[in-house]
């Protein structure tokens, strides 16, 4: 039997993993090439997450985001990880930037629902030194003779997934953390091979669960019925922020089709975030098209509704969400400042009928405009901190 850690054992794994998950999709659903690249993605994240993890030198990797593509990520929201031991005591210290939300999030070991979660620990609830920096100690018990800020984490918590939200890319300072474990050796030395060859082995399991994880969301929401319609879901148990709703539905658009959402948000509403993914489950590319929409890109009607439009062909409007040509994959909307999550309507129309089924004063765009609108939306997104 080959060793697991060889290389090429390592590449028949990956191979065998393409040829489980081709399996599962049909039709026109996605092209062998946007499997392997979807697979890379989650090759790094695996990397990242189990060879480049040290639970004695820790440091803020990326984790689901516009590079990884996998777990659906938020357009608006940065997700960086660090591998901890919940028994050791850690200091994180530095910037905490300007975001509307900065909050570490503890996770635990695999469950029968996911990663074992624990609530959000809120970085904006603790004060900042003399030079505007934050310093702040975890650990299960306050360290003896620390008079500085500290906060409790379980004695099983593995993973501490530092989470930033801006609705406003480039002009909100993303924070900038370092994370060390006080009590060790500061000197790390040469991974015991054993330790290694455990991680790689485990690097194309890791890559077919997490790309499986989007596929079975997107079978499961078809099976349901819930094509061109969305349901509500519940993350809370999962990491997802505390008060925040979450909607999720299948696109499933014709050539020269498109969707019209009408979203009543006559009560309020303090944020909210439209995205698209594929039928893989990978977000799609929300710098460089109009694939996601946030209160701050959104226009809302003045009756109080939202009104937007999902389609593979630029519809005129303002509020498009921008398919990039996939016939099928998932519409994720998140709502916060609400007491429940806002009612939606959907309309299948011929892509030619759209400005006569919206109001007459939705906001369009010219070619210009959308052209301005796309190279703003890029360069935000580059000057966000993704690694």
């Amino acid at each position: 039997m080959n060793d697991p850690t060889d290389f090429e054992a390592l590449l028949d794994g990956l191979r065998g993993v393409h040829q489980r998950l081709s399996s599962h999709l049909t039709g026109q659903d996605h092209a062998p090439a946007e499997l392997t690249v979807a697979m890379l993605g989650g090759l790094m994240a695996s990397y990242l997450g189990r060879v480049c993890a040290d639970l004695d030198h820790p440091a803020f990797l990326p984790g689901a985001g516009y590079h990884t593509r996998m777990g659906m990520p938020n357009p608006d929201t940065v997700y960086l990880t660090a591998a901890v031991d919940g028994g050791g005591t850690y200091r994180l210290a530095g910037d905490r930037g300007t975001c509307p939300e900065v909050s570490l999030m503890p996770m635990g070991g695999p469950t029968a629902a996911g990663l074992k979660t624990y609530p959000a620990i809120d970085l904006r609830g603790f004060e900042l030194d003399a030079a505007g920096r934050l310093d702040l100690v975890l650990s299960t018990e306050r360290p003896k003779g620390h008079a500085g800020q500290w906060c409790e984490i379980a004695p099983d918590v593995r993973s501490l997934m530092l989470r930033a939200v801006s609705d406003d890319w480039g002009n909100h300072r993303d924070p900038v953390f370092s994370i060390t474990r006080l009590g060790t050796t500061s000197r790390r030395q040469r991974p015991a091979p054993e330790g290694l060859a455990a991680n790689l082995a485990g690097l194309a399991p890791m890559v077919e669960g997490t790309l499986g994880f989007g596929m079975r969301k997107v079978a499961g929401l078809r099976a349901q019925g819930v094509v061109n319609a969305v349901t509500t879901v519940d993350y809370s148990a999962g990491g997802g922020l505390p008060g925040q709703w979450y909607h999720e539905g299948v696109f499933e658009l014709a050539p020269g089709q498109a969707l019209v959402i009408e979203a009543d948000l006559r009560g309020g509403v303090e944020t909210l975030s439209l995205a698209l993914t594929d039928a893989l489950g990978c977000t799609l590319d929300w710098a460089n098209a109009q694939a996601s929409l946030n209160r701050k890109q959104a226009q809302m009607d003045a009756d109080g509704y939202l009104r937007f439009v999902v389609s593979g062909e630029d519809p005129g409007v303002a509020n498009w969400l921008d398919t990039m040509g996939h016939p099928i994959g998932v519409m994720q909307f998140r709502w916060t400042g609400r007491p429940e999550a806002p009612a939606l309507t959907f309309r299948l129309v011929d892509g030619g009928e759209v400005l006569t089924s919206l109001p007459p004063r939705t906001r369009t765009v010219s070619r210009d405009e959308r052209d301005a609108i796309l190279r703003a939306r890029a360069a935000g997104a580059q000057q966000r901190v993704y690694w």
